[in-house]
Order: structure tokens, then C-alpha cells, then sequence
């Protein structure tokens, strides 16, 4: 997040944009509770991730190549009319895998 500035006349809080996908936010400095919750996942408890498998919303995945867990967050339909699933990732934050993807033969 990059910080943008504060607003006049209004303490402890300042605008802050994502540099990633450039959504702006306003941010509260006093606020001490945090609603983002932090996931710890076991290797053993997920599966790894394959394109040509179905998932479902909530089960653990584990990417080989990017040697990260992440829960799946939810299901989306391609532009080509595929599917995919957003999976939100230790490492890698949210991202969008292909699933059921049909297998070449």
C-alpha cells in the first residue's frame, strides 16, 4: 500500500492505495481490532493443485511450482467460458487457478 494523503479537518485517518491493483482506501490509525484474520494452513491437510481436478469453496490447495498453501475463496467462469477458482495464499496473496480444465489427447 502506498500512502495518498490525509483528509482535512479528520485525525487518524489517512487515504492509502494498493499498489497492485490501484483501489484506494480510507484507513482509521486509532482502530485497534483487525478484521483480517490470519490463516495457518497444514501441508498435510492440502491437496495439490492440478488444473484438470474440481475444487470446492474452503478446501486447502498446495501449488508445487509456487511452493505455496492457500484456501480456495471462490469459484468464477472464464471469459472462454471455463472455470476457475480464487484462492487466497500465504505468499502470493489472492490469485485465479484454472480448475476441471479437459485433458488433451
Amino acid at each position: 500500500m502506498e500512502e495518498l494523503g490525509t483528509m482535512e479537518g479528520v485525525e487518524n485517518k489517512k487515504w492509502c492505495r494498493c499498489t497492485r491493483c490501484r483501489h484506494s482506501s480510507m484507513f482509521d490509525l486509532d482502530s485497534k481490532k483487525s478484521d483480517a484474520k490470519v490463516i495457518k494452513f497444514n501441508r498435510d491437510e492440502c491437496v495439490s493443485y492440478n488444473p484438470e481436478r474440481v475444487y470446492t469453496v474452503g478446501e486447502c490447495i498446495y501449488h508445487t511450482d509456487w511452493d505455496d498453501m492457500g484456501k480456495i475463496m471462490g469459484k468464477e467462469k472464464t471469459s472462454s467460458g471455463g472455470q476457475a477458482i480464487v484462492v487466497s495464499f500465504e505468499k502470493n496473496g489472492s490469485r485465479k487457478l484454472i480448475e476441471n480444465l479437459a485433458a488433451e489427447v
